[in-house]
């Protein structure tokens, strides 16, 4: 998007009304969304998306959103367009969320309806991802499928590396991407045969057009005679789409001093959004904007050149003279993702630079750094032209880029760029930078002219390291002098700003001259010793693969079979229906949250005035309309504080709900909730409490205990005496975010009898049954609640979805109407609370092998401001993990902080005391100077632990040891570049508790059989266990089995579904019943022992015979607590110069019993595992100190790992021979205990850092890893310094 505001300010806009036509232009888009015509005119606000229009026009809910700033692709659709230089129509995956409906003029739009469904038949990329398991919640697979099928698309067949690099703007909490990857990589040119073998027939999968009776593209034709232009009012604002720069100049003189925005990607909105505009100019379809000019002197781009477009043109140039922007082609795709470059323009990134200083933009920085120029015109047809530099502080009202010319340069010229970011894909840059030099020659290396060095996220007003510029000039770069010197002068210029939730000032200096050390072993490795080689290259990942071993009885399918999910193909088309798909009804309104903007303080008032003002602003309901209750955590729920659904008064974190904004629209919710004026009694915000650290400082009443084990002070004193160490330490783990690809969402209807509907997104039915009816001040039987599916929950949506269902309960109550509410990420965010973080402080006295003789820890959880659903007693027990406890001694107390209230989170509790005892063997082992897995085996306790079997049968078939040498021989060869390898092995107690309900009908006219039950299907495949065991257990095909919604009819009282629990308690459940029906057939089968399975049902159903069964499981059952055992390998690598890493290889073996159904078990292991990289090296949260806001609410700044994140080569493994007499069916619980084994990357990162370490201070000494390890903690941990960048 190239994007500009008038730079005067004007309380009156003068501008056309174009209800009517001007000349021959449109008075309305016309575009096609599968084949079908839309036209959209002044009845839909001027800022639109595409995405809301599919939606909520077209009615087409398979493409889903999220995040609304292109970072997750759940709204991925294709777009077929006319490329207004060429005149042929291409396609590209686009972000739907951040294109205006207006600038679809002419576009054919293909959703995932369009593409397959069940009615017409699948579409391959739809079969293959759920041939492969690739779907688990199956919120992100129409996303995904929409991005492979426009790779497809494109004329050829990507390989499979292209595939790969494809999705970095795919997100997936659930699978850990292995299976989607393997999907679709099936699909590539350069397949592996096995991959190969395994795709789906394409003939059994393809729909027919009704049209033509040829197989369907999805496309049909636009007119041929539609208008190019368009000029049309929405009332609120004018959209112009303009074909010629005389269009345009004619546009931008009309508007006057009116605020306008020049539309091309528009993917500017994904990064800051704009308000006021009132004149939008559609751009995309000047042709003098999208040409390249290639001539023998220069390179001339038009400002709206697509990045993909600029990246593939620069990729196919070959010239010498102009090799140099292939480098630009590598950087370019380093931005973004794919659709965001498919509509993203050179222009309209420099344009977010122009107007936002801090953006660190990749194209301004590699454009700058190769001296590009840009032409700029203006309204009356002037052209200027520029410098990038200049370009920033030039006034750009009423003028616009027109091209971006490149020189040619000789032979002797270097040009590299690099950019370090948080993650492989999808990440702005903490710093970025681009180094071009001219030479003398090539041997001595002396710099010719002024070189240029540019950076960018060091500051807004920093761009090129001028001093050192002028330092370089006619010297030899590779003299060591002048080395020496330019690093100090580089230190002397580099002054980073520090804006949270920026990294700190510290690294980003330090990094940015890591990069010139990078270019200059770079430039000439002939003149570079061997072991500071590695640090001239950046890593290199190689493509992903997996391996996953398991047996399986084929006597006892479909049990024990491996099949894909049986929900897999209606996620990949989009016909799977979450909360927010369910079509709305007449008089239905939209719900947003006012939230708290500081964390402490009381409220004065709060004033709707402006929000209600706003036509179709319905209401606005706040603490006073809560007449009946006002609490989503009731006491007899087991709750200890009572969090209220609005403040009534005391604010105790920043995002705390203060009120509710109805509105006829959502998007109209969301912006009213924003004009909701809060008055505060204070002024000056009282200083928050954000962190324990600051509670522990000052002790006082935020401090409450929670356990304690008595201790023996005469014990203790004979343990220190015994020891031959003492150790004592602490350590800290952070916060997580759940990051459930389908926001908080909820829908109240008000029915005939005075009951309600409620469609929420809850693990929980029964708390919110409950608090519905309590808000009410109705009978919990007034309460319909019905759950088909969540976009994913671990944890999240347990006690947090009923605050939005007693709030929406509540409006729908007094407004008589249809309540719909669907949180944006940013409020879901700021409201809900994190994964519980916590610090332990311990003292640990070992023997010479480093065997534990005492253990004393004291852990601290971080509540937040309550101290609900605290995983506490799980972090204790978990601390002993498969070790020795008997001279352990544990305390444990939480601490309130002005944070939201913390949560569960998946595998809670359990991961952070694995975490703590992992790293107390860590830490004895690098004090001691022991091996750390002779460490972990000495420690062992022997009642019937089974872990150093497994560890040697890890260690055998993952080659442990020879890896472990090479690993040793890497880093000894090498300064810069390390890797690491560590072992973590698991014991999971796993506990059975709770209600879980479940009912089977059979029924009698086919003898098919329909389930419900009382847990949530979330992704983690209940439903197809479900299905599995009914079908096993009564001996009928598994595709006769439906498995209905969750509610609360069917399945009253029943428990929350969370722990790894639900699939195996419902499982059971539903074993039972299908026992108990056999039994009542029993006596028909055996007077018609050769009877079909309908003729006894129908047999059955003669005599009045029940064929509907119900039975609740209870711990009561025949089943026993049982521990689920396991270890992980990971081999990691490290660049200690820019602090990023990368996963080379992970190993797993666990302990799973005998699955019930395995592609579902794999899934949940690899998904939980890499869930908990996430944790430990990517996701970090930072909250302003001054009012208490989370800062990082988005996508843009809360990275969770993405599909080029995973281990490079990921194996699973199940135990051999297994069998689980304690559990259901013999099979293990599998959802959760992986995410314990993650720590293990940590700790490998922390091993290759050791010998960073060693090499930069001299000795090797324990040293512990900041979680999580992002690249900032690494580099920093690294001790890289200028002090040692020699040749």
């Amino acid at each position: 998007m190239q994007c500009f505001r008038s730079s005067k300010k004007s309380n009156h806009h003068h501008h056309a009304d174009y209800a009517t036509p001007v000349n021959d232009a449109a008075n309305e888009v016309t575009f096609t969304i599968n084949g079908k015509t839309y036209k959209a005119g002044n009845g839909l606000p001027e800022d639109t998306s595409l995405n809301t229009f599919i939606r909520d026009v077209a009615s087409l809910k398979g493409t889903k959103f999220m995040c609304a700033e292109g970072g997750c692709g759940a709204c991925i659709v294709s777009a077929t367009v006319e490329h207004p230089v060429s005149k042929e129509r291409e396609t590209k995956a686009v972000n739907s969320c951040l294109v205006p409906v207006f600038s679809c003029h002419g576009w054919e739009i293909t959703t995932i309806e369009g593409i397959g469904n069940r009615m017409k038949g699948y579409h391959q990329t739809q079969a293959q991802l759920a041939k492969f398991n690739g779907t688990q919640c199956g919120y992100c697979s129409p996303g995904m499928v929409m991005n492979m099928y426009n790779l497809l698309e494109g004329g050829h067949a990507p390989t499979m590396a292209q595939i790969e690099n494809s999705f970095g703007g795919n997100l997936c909490r659930c699978t850990g991407y292995r299976p989607i990857l393997d999907a679709f990589k099936a699909l590539a040119s350069d397949a592996t045969p096995e991959l190969k073998a395994s795709c789906v027939d394409i003939e059994e999968v393809y729909k027919i057009c009704k049209k033509t009776g040829e197989r369907c593209s999805g496309k049909c034709s636009i007119p041929a005679d539609l208008p190019k232009s368009v000029a049309l009012s929405t009332g609120g604002a004018n959209w112009r789409k303009v074909n010629s720069l005389a269009e345009l100049r004619d546009a931008l003189v009309n508007v006057g001093e009116t605020p306008y925005k020049l539309v091309a990607g528009n993917t500017a909105e994904g990064v800051y959004k704009s308000e006021g505009i009132k004149e939008y100019i559609d751009v995309k379809g000047v042709p003098e904007l999208r040409s390249i000019d290639k001539k023998p002197g220069a390179i001339t781009l038009g400002g709206n050149v697509t990045l993909t477009e600029a990246m593939n043109f620069f990729a196919s140039v070959s010239e010498n003279e102009f090799k140099y922007v292939n480098q630009l082609a590598t950087h370019i795709d380093w931005i973004a993702n794919v659709p965001v470059r498919n509509a993203g323009t050179l222009a309209g990134n420099l344009s977010i630079k122009h107007a936002h200083h801090e953006f660190p933009s990749d194209i301004f920085t590699t454009f700058e750094t190769v001296g590009a120029k840009l032409n700029i015109m203006d309204a009356v047809g002037d052209v200027k032209t520029v410098t990038l530099a200049d370009y920033l502080v030039l006034d750009m009202n009423r003028k616009f880029i027109l091209s971006i010319e490149l020189s040619k340069k000789g032979e002797n010229h270097r040009f590299r760029s690099f950019k370090i970011t948080p993650r492989a894909q999808n990440a702005h840059a903490y710093v970025n930078a681009g180094f071009c030099f001219e030479f003398e020659d090539t041997k001595a290396w002396k710099v010719v002219g002024q070189p240029r060095i540019v950076f960018g996220g060091i500051a807004p007003s920093f761009t090129h390291a001028s001093n050192i510029e002028s330092y370089l000039t006619g010297k030899n770069l590779l003299d060591s002098a002048a080395i020496s010197g330019a690093f100090a002068e580089l230190g002397r210029q580099l002054n980073p700003d520090r804006v949270l939730p920026d990294a700190t000032a510290e690294y980003r200096k330090n990094l940015a001259q890591a990069l010139f050390y990078k270019f200059l072993l770079g430039l000439d490795p002939s003149k570079v010793s061997d072991s500071q080689k590695s640090g001239g290259t950046n890593l290199e990942r190689p493509l992903s693969t997996g391996k996953q071993d398991f047996d399986t009885d084929k006597s006892l399918y479909p049990l024990n079979e491996p099949i894909p999910k049986i929900e897999a193909l209606a996620q990949c088309s989009g016909e799977a229906e979450f909360v927010n798909d369910i079509p709305s009804v007449p008089g239905e309104v939209h719900a947003a949250f006012v939230l708290s903007t500081q964390a402490t303080g009381t409220i004065a008032n709060i004033d709707p005035t402006e929000a209600l003002a706003m036509p179709g602003v319905v209401g606005f309901f706040k603490h006073t309309d809560m007449v009946h209750y006002n609490t989503f955590t009731p006491p007899d729920f087991g709750y200890a504080d009572q969090e209220e659904i609005f403040c009534s008064g005391n604010v105790k974190y920043a995002g705390q709900a203060l009120g509710l904004v109805v509105a006829e629209t959502r998007e109209l919710a969301l912006k009213a909730a924003d004009k909701v004026k809060v008055e505060y009694k204070n002024s000056t915000i009282t200083k928050p409490v954000i962190s324990m650290s600051e509670v522990l400082q000052n002790a006082g009443s935020r401090i409450h205990p929670d356990d304690k084990e008595e201790e023996n002070e005469d014990e203790t004193a004979s343990h220190r005496t015994k020891a031959a160490k003492i150790i004592k330490g602490d350590f800290e783990i952070p916060k997580q975010y759940h990051l459930t690809m389908e926001n908080q969402s909820c829908l109240v209807l008000p029915k005939e009898d005075d009951s309600f509907d409620v469609f929420s997104t809850t693990q929980w039915i029964d708390l919110g049954q409950a608090v519905v009816a309590r808000c009410l001040d109705i009978k919990a039987s007034k309460v319909n609640m019905s759950v088909r599916r969540l976009g994913g929950g671990y944890g999240a949506k347990i006690t947090r979805p009923s605050q939005l269902a007693g709030a929406c309960a509540v409006a729908s109550q007094k407004l008589n109407r249809a309540v719909r509410m669907v949180m944006p990420m940013t409020a879901n965010m700021e409201l809900a609370g994190k994964r519980f973080g916590l610090r332990n402080e311990y003292e640990v006295g070992v023997d010479e092998k480093g065997k534990i003789e005492y253990l004393q820890a004291k852990f601290f959880q971080d509540s937040g401001c309550n101290l609900n659903d605290s995983p506490l007693r799980s972090t204790r027990e978990h601390f002993n993990n498969c070790y020795d406890s008997t001279k352990f001694k544990v305390e444990s107390q939480q601490i309130r902080t002005d944070t939201a209230s913390n949560t569960w989170c998946r595998a809670p509790g359990t991961t952070e005391g694995v975490a703590f005892i992992e790293e107390i063997m860590e830490r004895i082992a690098g004090e001691t100077k022991l091996d750390p897995l002779a460490v972990r085996l000495a420690n062992l306790h022997n009642n019937d632990n089974p872990i150093a079997e497994m560890i040697a049968e890890l260690k055998r078939i993952s080659d442990f040891d020879a890896r472990r040498a090479k690993v040793n021989e890497f880093n000894a060869a090498n300064r810069w570049k390390k890797r690491g390898m560590s072992l973590v092995p698991m014991q999971y107690p796993f506990d059975f508790w709770g209600n879980h309900p479940a009912i089977v009908s059979i029924y009698q006219s086919d003898g098919s059989v329909a389930i419900s039950h009382g847990g949530i299907e979330m992704g983690q495949g209940m439903n197809t266990k479900v299905a599995q065991v009914a079908a096993h257990i009564l001996g009928v095909p598994l595709d006769s089995i439906s498995v209905k919604p969750s509610n609360t009819l069917t399945s009253a009282n029943a428990i929350v579904t969370g722990g790894s629990l639900g699939s195996e308690a419902v499982s059971y459940a539903t074993m039972q019943c299908c026992k108990e029906l056999l039994k009542r057939l029993q006596p028909i089968k055996d007077k018609m022992p050769n009877a079909s399975w309908l003729e006894l049902i129908k047999n059955a159903h003669g005599k009045q015979i029940d064929l509907v069964a119900t039975y609740m499981f209870t711990p009561k059952d025949n089943v026993k607590r049982y521990n689920i055992w396991g270890a992980a390998i990971a081999e990691v690598e490290v660049d200690i110069l820019t602090g990023e890493k990368q996963i080379l290889r992970v190993d797993l073996l666990e302990d799973a019993g005998q699955s019930m159904s395995p592609m579902v078990d794999i899934g949940q292991i690899e998904g939980a595992f890499v869930m908990g990289m996430g944790y430990w090296l990517t996701e970090e949260l930072i909250h302003d100190p001054t009012t208490g806001r989370l800062l990082n609410t988005r996508t843009w700044n809360y990275k969770v790992p993405g599909a080029k994140d995973i281990p490079a080569d990921f194996r699973v493994t199940f135990r051999k021979n297994a069998k689980n007499p304690d559990g259901v069916l013999q099979s293990k619980a599998t959802g959760e205990p992986p995410l314990n084994l993650s720590i293990v990357v940590l700790f490998a990162v922390s091993d290759a850092l050791r010998s960073a370490r060693k090499d930069a201070a001299g000795d090797d000494k324990y040293h512990q890893l900041k979680p999580p390890a992002t690249a900032e903690h690494i580099f920093l941990a690294g001790l890289a310094d200028p002090k040692d960048f020699k040749l």
